[in-house]
């Protein structure tokens, strides 16, 4: 190995060098019966009422975008069986919604792969969390919620 591979083998392991997170808690509201899911964007960048979702830690958070100059969370109502969005459809009390969502590591923080998912106290299967990025600083998941 050369001089220069060496440097850049270096560069890429200080890009997935950080504190390591293993486990990841967030509270997601669950819907409101009644309430109208609008989306009339394919990849669901104005998809309406966003989930509501915390998180007490501030090492990570539900990633953000910016589409048509509005900032929003990267989360959404989205079918698993089809990966279409939820778009014009109001929500039946009982029913379950799936939930998609993209979460980001602060600077300086990277995720276990796999990292151990808690929503509403409920452990998320390893198999619905997924795409972990190459930096290890995110990853998304899905997450089925009743409504009320």
């Amino acid at each position: 190995m050369n001089k220069e591979q060496n440097i850049n083998n270096e560069e890429n392991m200080d890009e997935c060098s950080g504190e390591l997170i293993e486990t990841v808690e967030f509270i997601l509201t669950p819907p409101k019966a009644g309430t109208r899911i609008t989306c009339s964007d394919p990849e669901g960048f104005d998809q309406s009422p966003v989930p509501e979702i915390f998180s007490e830690n501030k090492n990570y958070d539900i990633d953000t975008i910016i589409s048509g100059g509005k900032k929003r969370k990267e989360i959404y109502f989205k079918r698993y069986s089809t990966l279409e969005m939820y778009a014009d459809e109001t929500v039946k009390k009982g029913e379950t919604y799936t939930v998609f969502g993209k979460v980001k590591a602060k600077p300086g923080y990277i995720f276990n792969d796999p990292v151990e998912l808690i929503i509403n106290g409920e452990e998320v299967s390893s198999e619905e969390v997924e795409d972990y990025s190459l930096e290890g600083d995110s990853f998304t998941f899905y997450f089925d919620i009743q409504a009320e």
